[in-house]
């Protein structure tokens, strides 16, 4: 018999109506990370017919799936947690030591043993770029938070370069901060007046590694060119200079704007290149990771002695080693 896995979802007061929702037709309340990756998931498998729950409360035993946000409600529930296996979602943020297994939103920490890359769901509800807008560039766009954007887009100088080439601008962005998902004024998932997409956020000298590849994702299945900033997950998903192109500064993204706009068959391309490199990140694909991690590689792994011997620690035991792990590591590396 299949042990159903639950999915951990603290500080909801109502969680029979979050069973209620459809991602494609709610897709604003599936804008922050928790949500995104605990709910989500847990909606999408339960879609596909695999064995899932929902789970407001620390269930005893069986794998559960948390984000790292909720580490800290999981820890204070320890007391409950006597055969629990923990799959911990990192996401944008620091590693939940208290995890058996962690799932990784890019591959730059993933090993195969205890760490995987699952690749963070494309936007929900998604529509593409209408096809019969042809090759030439009127709009570009910029979907996500306002700290995510380089600031540099937000001067004249850029409205005006856009104003003198005909493309209007189109930032479709909302605060971070105290920002209410359902009510925000976003339109993310409208890709079909979009005829490129512009990602880049401020600089960091380590590429912006904890991020995933989301944009570049949804620019493929939107059937959109998208002009990224240089970060770890979109180099990794790279196979090809079609996949998208990479600028650094506001200069890069200008030249990349004239180059698309002056190369209709180079649009074109990335356009067929990107349809392509989407089917291996559509909903479907994305299900059967999560089903192979969950349901086949898990239950491999619980009979493994030393995955066998970590669960048997205490949680405070379980953090502790994984700070000396992550020192040892942090050694090693230097």
């Amino acid at each position: 018999m299949i042990t159903p896995v639950a999915f951990f979802l603290a500080e909801e007061p109502d969680l029979a109506a979050l069973e209620g929702l459809d991602p494609d037709s709610h897709w604003r309340e599936f804008q922050r990370g928790e949500r995104n990756w605990v709910l989500q998931t847990y909606l999408r498998l339960r879609g596909a017919g695999l064995p899932v729950r929902l789970d407001g409360e620390a269930p005893p035993g069986g794998p559960v799936v948390f984000h790292a946000r909720h580490k800290h409600a999981l820890y204070r529930a320890r007391h409950r947690l006597t055969d629990a296996v923990l799959v911990g979602v990192r996401g944008d943020l620091h590693d939940p030591l208290i995890a058996d297994v962690q799932v990784l939103q890019s591959g730059r920490f993933a090993d195969g043993s205890s760490r995987f890359f699952i690749p963070h769901w494309p936007q929900p509800g998604l529509m593409p770029r209408d096809p019969s807008r042809g090759t030439a560039i009127r709009r570009a766009a910029y979907k996500g938070f306002d700290r995510n954007l380089h600031p540099g887009f937000r001067t004249p100088e850029w409205l005006e370069f856009l104003g003198a080439s005909g493309i209007d601008w189109v930032c479709d962005s909302v605060a971070y901060q105290d920002h209410d998902p359902a009510n925000a004024m976003t339109d993310w998932p409208d890709y079909r007046a979009v005829d490129v997409l512009i990602a880049v956020r401020p600089p960091d000298r380590r590429l912006h590694v904890a991020k995933p590849a989301t944009k570049l994702v949804n620019a493929w299945l939107a059937g959109v060119p998208a002009i990224l900033g240089e970060e770890f997950a979109y180099r990794e998903l790279r196979r090809s200079p079609l996949d998208y192109i990479e600028a650094a500064t506001l200069d890069d993204v200008r030249c990349a704007v004239r180059r698309l706009c002056d190369e209709p068959t180079l649009y074109q391309a990335m356009v067929d290149h990107g349809r392509r490199r989407a089917q291996e990140f559509s909903i479907s694909a994305i299900t059967e990771r999560w089903r192979e991690l969950l349901f086949g590689i898990l239950p491999v792994l619980e009979r493994e002695p030393a995955f066998r011997r970590r669960r048997r620690l205490s949680l405070p035991a379980r953090r502790a080693l994984g700070r000396l792990q992550q020192l040892l590591g942090r050694r090693r590396s230097r």
